[in-house]
């Protein structure tokens, strides 16, 4: 169950890359040629940064080849990211035995999934953020029909509905995450009120193990 937003993101990626770029009426076809079937080569293993067109048509096929580029590699550490998370065996006896109380390992690891994917998410935030565009834009020079052909092209890669479907996504994993550090940091406070005996978590008090069963049954989170 837990693949299964893993999966979307993939499909996502895939389906950019079949995007036609449409025809485009400019002075000089053979660039705009040229420029339609580099950003068609891109796919989710070919995300080659090289330019082959010139002047301002290179300049459209640059700031496109780094955006895929850049879109590519986030959500490809996203999904390594969510199945880290996925995997994460930390609401077990034998985690509890071996980093608790403080729960030191996992919370670390928990917390720089968290941030990492906090990062991910706006990077790839940036890339359809209309003023972020307009500086690159502006910061490469670009002229007002080619700034619209650059904008064009983001829009039929359906750039911008990919990275929705991913927060959408991410959400999820993020209150999964949320969820397990909840837990762990409940442990942690409350150290001196739990031990485990017979390979059974025990607890003297009925308000921590209330309490304690009440988060782990939030963990319950489908993916």
């Amino acid at each position: 169950m837990k693949k299964r937003w893993i999966a979307i993101i993939l499909v996502i990626a895939v389906l950019v890359i079949g995007a036609v770029v449409a025809t485009l009426v400019f002075k000089d076809k053979s660039q705009n040629d040229l420029l339609t079937s580099e950003i068609n080569a891109l796919s989710e293993t070919n995300t080659n940064t090289d330019v082959k067109a010139t002047g301002q048509y290179g300049i459209v096929e640059k700031l496109v080849k780094e955006d895929y580029k850049t879109y590519i590699e986030s959500v490809n550490k996203l999904r390594e990211n969510y199945e880290e998370l996925s995997q994460a065996k930390v609401i077990n006896l034998d985690n509890y035995q071996n980093d608790g109380p403080e729960f030191t390992n996992s919370l670390t690891k928990l917390n720089n999934i968290k941030s990492d994917n906090a990062e991910l998410i706006q990077t790839l935030s940036n890339l359809v953020d209309d003023s972020k565009i307009n500086e690159k834009i502006t910061s490469n020079g670009l002229e007002t029909r080619y700034a619209n052909l650059y904008k064009d092209i983001i829009s039929q890669i359906k750039l911008e509905e990919g990275i929705a479907s991913i927060k959408e996504a991410d959400a999820k994993y993020d209150a999964y995450n949320d969820s397990l550090i909840a837990v762990l940091t409940y442990m942690k406070d409350n150290g001196s009120e739990w031990f485990i005996e017979n390979n059974t978590l025990k607890s003297k008090s009925q308000t921590f193990i209330d309490e304690y069963n009440s988060m782990v049954q939030k963990t319950n989170i489908e993916l």
